[in-house]
């Protein structure tokens, strides 16, 4: 990876977080990354970035602790003002106008593609991750709750444990699980739960593709994942890597990122890599068709053209 001189990115490094979220800053010009290898692309900021949402493979966002939210546009990647110092742990977008982002004490925000401003909840609760299938239909996970935006309010629904991550493919099929858990699948009349993993109730991360596709990921060895194929759940040993986060381009082309490894399921068995070596933490990654993106500790981020 090439980047322009040196003291743009010690500039970035060494400046103020509030300095950075309290106003727009471009960071400089990132290269294209060579097909099939994992790039480091300097973030604006080094905080932990917890989660990353592709609306296209020019448009990117990114959110962390201390109200950090980046995005990549143009080939550069820019720290935005959110309005908030609470640490976000979450990020989904219908569109380049219409960004949602989650986290701590009930924190919710959105982007109309202007600026960000704070939604009124009426919830304390620490809200892990948002999804959505349109304007009309953002999910949000948390501790002991999902929250449910209509277009028109919130609606919730209350569960035991801490939700850390909610998936779906429309309005009458979200998938939501956590910490001491169990995973719940929401119809679109009612809630229901399933035991992907037999021995455990708490799971990390889910993705659905469709119906009848969908990923959960937990930290049983051998069984790191399980998969939905619309009538059962089949476990799918990853080689000792444990995902915070997945995303797909298409049923065998599905990528995780957790703890130091990043993985890959080709349709038939996972792969694993450690390629940003052992002291790093990967929290999310977010794939669209010829990209990938993840984000982890101390201002991560990578880029893989596929």
């Amino acid at each position: 990876m090439k980047y322009l001189p040196l003291v743009f990115v010690i500039g970035c490094a060494t400046s103020d977080l509030s300095a950075e979220v309290g106003e727009s800053m471009a960071l400089e010009v990132v290269t294209t990354c060579p097909t099939g290898q994992w790039c480091t692309e300097a973030a604006p900021v080094a905080v932990l970035l917890h989660s990353v949402w592709a609306v296209s493979e020019d448009d990117v966002f990114a959110v962390g602790d201390g109200g950090a939210i980046l995005r990549r546009t143009n080939n550069a990647w820019t720290a935005m003002a959110s309005g908030t110092s609470s640490n976000l742990r979450g990020v989904w977008a219908a569109s380049s106008s219409d960004v949602w982002a989650s986290g701590v004490t009930g924190t919710i925000l959105h982007f109309d593609g202007t600026a960000w401003s704070q939604v009124a909840v009426a919830t304390t609760a620490n809200l892990d991750a948002v999804w959505g299938s349109s304007s009309s239909d953002v999910w949000f996970a948390g501790s002991g709750t999902v929250l449910h935006w209509t277009g028109a309010g919130f609606t919730s629904s209350g569960f035991a444990g801490a939700l850390l991550s909610v998936s779906g493919t429309g309005p009458s099929d979200v998938w939501a699980t956590g910490e001491n858990a169990s995973m719940h699948h929401w119809n679109g009349a009612a809630w229901a739960t399933s035991t992907p993993v037999s021995g455990t109730n708490t799971y990390f991360a889910v993705f659905a593709l469709a119906t009848g596709d969908v990923w959960v990921t937990d930290f049983m060895p051998g069984k790191e994942t399980a998969h939905w194929n619309g009538a059962k759940w089949t476990t799918a040993r990853t080689g000792s890597g444990i995902f915070n986060g997945m995303s797909a381009v298409a049923p065998n082309d599905v990528w995780g990122a957790g703890g130091n490894r990043v993985g890959h399921w080709n349709g038939t068995a996972w792969t694993t890599e450690q390629p940003f070596g052992t002291s790093v933490a990967l929290w999310s990654v977010a794939a669209v068709p010829g990209n990938a993106w993840i984000v982890g500790s101390a201002g991560l981020i990578a880029h893989r053209s596929l």
